[in-house]
């Protein structure tokens, strides 16, 4: 019974001589690499989590990409109709001066080339490109949305050439709920501006600027009269969807500020998992290291005491 008792005892210093060796191993590993594992035998558990959150960070990675060049696009069309705005309240104030019962058929004619280069203004900004892009399309973004069918034939008439589809951005992710809310990030130009070629007779300021221009060209003063107030809303409803473009902006701003928090979260929680802490590995290091020394010295006990057993 005492022989199989040392006997066991013998092995069990032999077997924590050998985990010691190995426990030095791993933390001088960890303290080399500075990461808690390197392969998913080292700690399935932990590898698990970091490839969840690496999906996490991506996925937030693209949703960022995404959200900020949408916000960039909704900012410049902001500014653009603001642009718009402008030259329709220079185009109003055109038709309050053309009203005027002292104007001559030939002062309105003059006037009509005035008011064609400011056509042609709104028409430029409404087929400005963000990159190689169109704003006002649609998502029919490779072709200008407004182009003039016959300047000749048909003074002022501007055609839509885009759709009416857009493209979206996400307002918000959780791990649980990848979409939390799409946001338009393109606009069907037509649906502000209006379309003079398919719609002469609507509300819009394409169709309002080219009754103006035929009244002019016509010495119709009725009809410039009539425009002064018709283009008067048509600024007000382009304020009102720049004011929208703004509020969308902002909007997503915020979300990509909110994600952008997430996502240091995220790799704190990643380095937590990850990381190696130095100062308690190399302490467990000195401790291993300790072991081993103890484990050597009873080891080489052991060997004695074999030794002295068979050849004495």
């Amino acid at each position: 019974m005492i022989r199989v008792t040392g006997l066991m005892t013998n092995r069990e210093v032999i077997a924590s001589h050998d985990q010691a060796i190995d426990n030095l191993y791993d933390v001088d590993r960890q303290i080399s690499s500075g990461k808690q594992f390197e392969t998913p035998g080292d700690a399935p558990g932990r590898m698990g989590e970091s490839l969840r959150i690496n999906r996490n960070l991506s996925v937030t990675r693209r949703i960022i990409e995404n959200a900020r060049e949408g916000a960039n696009r909704l900012k410049l069309m902001e500014s653009i109709l603001d642009q718009v705005g402008t030259l329709l309240i220079r185009a109003k104030g055109l038709a309050i001066r053309m009203a005027n019962d002292t104007m001559t058929a030939e002062d309105r004619r003059v006037g009509a080339q005035e008011l064609e280069r400011t056509l042609e203004q709104v028409v430029s900004l409404a087929n400005t490109k963000a990159g190689e892009q169109y704003l006002f399309s649609g998502t029919n973004v490779t072709r200008p949305p407004f182009h003039f069918t016959d300047p000749k034939l048909n003074p002022g008439s501007v055609a839509y050439l885009g759709n009416h589809r857009s493209e979206t951005v996400q307002q918000g992710f959780s791990p649980r709920q990848r979409e939390a809310g799409l946001m338009p990030v393109t606009e069907a130009g037509d649906r502000i501006l209006g379309d003079s070629a398919a719609d002469p007779f609507g509300n819009k300021p394409l169709p309002v600027m080219r009754r103006f221009l035929l009244g002019l060209l016509s010495n119709d003063q009725p009809q410039i009269t009539r425009s002064i107030d018709e283009l008067d809303r048509t600024i007000h409803s382009v304020t009102e969807r720049a004011a929208v473009l703004g509020t969308r902006e902002r909007a997503i701003r915020t979300t990509v500020d909110r994600l952008e928090k997430y996502t240091i979260s995220q790799k704190t929680l990643k380095s937590q998992n990850e990381d190696v802490d130095v100062p308690k590995a190399v302490s467990k290091l000195a401790l291993n290291q300790n072991f081993l020394a103890l484990s050597t010295k009873a080891s080489r006990d052991i060997l004695r005491n074999t030794q002295n057993v068979l050849f004495s």
